[in-house]
């Protein structure tokens, strides 16, 4: 608790608007977040309420943007629960899995997205594309890491990835691409891999039934 403290009050000496809330054996981190330009000053804020899970620093920090500045929509990565949707799962688990900074997940995470949001609202579209929410984002996740399109071709790698039975370095590659397995699709493996095998396990049999309805 000591050390997640000190974690939390070092950063937060670069947002002065945020202030550090002690309830109990929680902490939960409120206030307003500025976003802006070096040529026009501000440019837009919000206001969030920040709390933590027992995974943290090994998952990120559940965000409601108190605001509400946001549209409270899926496609606006607004979760039901009224917490923004800050990554697919896969993306944050392979971002916090080895465990992460408050400071880095404000610069990392929470500042560009909250950035994107209002170049959204701006522009009527996100400016560097987006994933879909749920499931659909998890898919799109995989495709675009394996640059395979084929969902059924997607699981059939994830189950290769998982087993480890992988080919050689120097063999061709089972895309198809006549590269070596080392030129083309092993350093995404290895970090496919690094999501671990339980959870990998999980996310197959969830695609499955998502792929069969």
């Amino acid at each position: 608790m000591r050390n997640q403290l000190n974690d939390i009050r070092k950063a937060i000496t670069h947002f002065p608007l945020l202030k550090i809330i002690e309830n109990g054996k929680f902490l939960l981190v409120e206030g307003d977040i500025v976003l802006s330009d070096r040529e026009y000053g501000e440019v837009d804020r919000y206001s969030v309420s920040i709390s933590f899970l027992k995974c943290y620093p090994n998952c990120f920090p559940k965000v409601i943007e108190t605001s509400k500045k946001i549209p409270r929509k899926d496609f606006r990565h607004v979760n039901p629960d009224g917490t923004l949707c800050l990554a697919v799962e896969p993306e944050e688990r392979l971002i916090s899995k080895n465990g992460i900074t408050f400071k880095f997940f404000l610069d990392k995470v929470l500042v560009p997205h909250l950035s994107r949001e209002t170049f959204r609202e701006l522009n009527g579209e996100y400016a560097d594309g987006e994933y879909d929410h749920g499931n659909a984002g998890i898919w799109e996740f995989y495709i675009k890491k394996l640059d395979n399109t084929d969902k059924k071709q997607v699981l059939l790698e994830l189950n290769e990835i998982r087993t480890s039975k992988w080919i050689g370095r120097n063999e061709p590659c089972t895309c198809g691409s006549n590269k070596k397995f080392k030129n083309c699709h092993l350093n995404k493996w290895e970090e496919i891999k690094r999501l671990g095998d339980e959870y990998l396990k999980n996310q197959i049999e969830n695609l499955k039934t998502d792929l069969a309805r």
